[in-house]
């Protein structure tokens, strides 16, 4: 994506996280920010007084510092959209219009521009005016309702899926529609309009699949799976595992591997609708079993046998493990205090992709200003 520039007036998670990525393929990401700015900024916690949210999600940006409600800010603003290829925001309905940069107004001063908007609930629609967070959207998309220990409560997903979702989703829909305006000529397209409770219905595929064609409400199973099993977290002498076989050919394998020949050809557990049917039966033989030795020694005997197991890991046993390395899963930046920190990386990013971090607020006003052909005296009168 290098020579495409993204106008981000986005803040918080969903538009930061979507603009992220489009930066780690190169992207020239310019995030407007209004004098108090982003209010990401003020989350906990804190290292060296930057916030590890907002640190996270707005690296490889430039910031600039505009105040809307005046002339010179609006006017900035559009001189910053004309030179631009992608327009971003993540504000309720309505409120870009009031600040000058409604659909319309954007598309006049730049008919090439692709125009996205993440929201909860869409643009339009009865919805559309109402405040969303991640745990609205979870609860009202049925996301919390499949979520949670076995006959247990709704419970929210441990991450905020509901604004990571509509990011990955806004940014395939940026791709496709530069691709759409580059390789085909396709111009004028409106505005993209990604709604979180689209993107968390997108998300609940199967449970959608199987109520609307077979009639089956899902309910929360704790770790399970609603169609195959053992595909569940187990315990052990010491940790707990995973176990997830795949097929009924696993079954077979599975038993010789624990010394359970004779379940092989139990009827109540020799087809994936009958484990199904069993599950509470079959654990009880598992869980004695397997509480016999450690976790390591099942995740290797059971992975010996080509049945796919891992020990149940943490962020911090993630983050100490030598896997970590080899698999690149971090990217490492310099503060402006010069301070190093780690991130994630993004796992489609260029592997020589060096990134950069978040900016201070207001750090490249002077910078943006100055390509826009604003002196000296224009920068310094607008605070830059």
């Amino acid at each position: 994506m290098k020579g495409i520039r993204v106008i981000d007036m986005t803040s918080v998670l969903s538009g930061p996280f979507c603009t992220w990525l489009l930066s780690t393929m190169g992207a020239d990401v310019i995030k407007v920010e209004n004098p108090a700015g982003d209010m990401a900024r003020t989350s906990p916690p804190f290292e060296d007084d930057i916030s590890l949210y907002f640190a996270s999600l707005n690296r490889n940006k430039r910031s600039i510092v505009l105040d809307l409600k005046t002339d010179d800010g609006k006017i900035a603003l559009q001189k910053l959209i004309k030179t631009a290829d992608v327009f971003i925001e993540n504000m309720r309905p309505g409120v870009r219009e009031r600040l000058g940069c409604g659909e319309a107004e954007l598309a006049q001063l730049n008919p090439k521009l692709i125009q996205a908007s993440i929201s909860g609930f869409g643009q339009s629609g009865s919805l559309s005016d109402r405040p969303a967070y991640d745990i609205i959207v979870q609860a009202m998309s049925g996301m919390m309702s499949i979520n949670g220990p076995l006959g247990g409560p709704a419970t929210r997903v441990g991450f905020s899926v509901g604004d990571i979702a509509a990011g990955l989703f806004a940014a395939v829909g940026i791709l496709e529609r530069l691709y759409r305006r580059d390789a085909r000529g396709e111009h004028g397209a409106g505005v993209l309009d990604v709604s979180m409770l689209a993107c968390q219905w997108a998300c609940l595929e199967n449970a959608f699949a199987r109520y609307l064609n077979a009639g089956i409400v899902p309910e929360p199973i704790g770790s399970g799976h609603p169609s195959m099993t053992p595909f569940e977290v187990y315990p052990t002498a010491d940790r707990d595992i995973v176990i997830a076989l795949g097929s009924e050919r696993d079954w077979p394998r599975f038993c010789a591997a624990l010394e359970l020949h004779q379940l092989i050809e139990d009827d109540r557990f020799k087809t994936d609708a009958a484990r199904i049917d069993n599950r509470q039966s079959m654990n009880a033989i598992l869980d004695r079993v397997l509480q016999t030795r450690g976790s390591e020694y099942w995740r290797d005997t059971l992975l010996a046998a080509s049945i796919p197991c891992t020990v149940i890991e943490n962020v911090k046993s993630i983050a100490d493990s030598p896997l970590s390395q080899e698999y690149r899963a971090f990217s490492g930046v310099k503060t402006a205090s010069g301070r190093d920190m780690r991130f994630v990386r993004n796992p489609i990013a260029e592997p020589g992709f060096k990134e950069t971090a978040a900016p201070t607020l207001g750090q490249h006003t002077a910078e943006i200003l100055s390509e826009l052909g604003y002196s000296a005296d224009d920068i310094a009168r607008m605070g830059g």
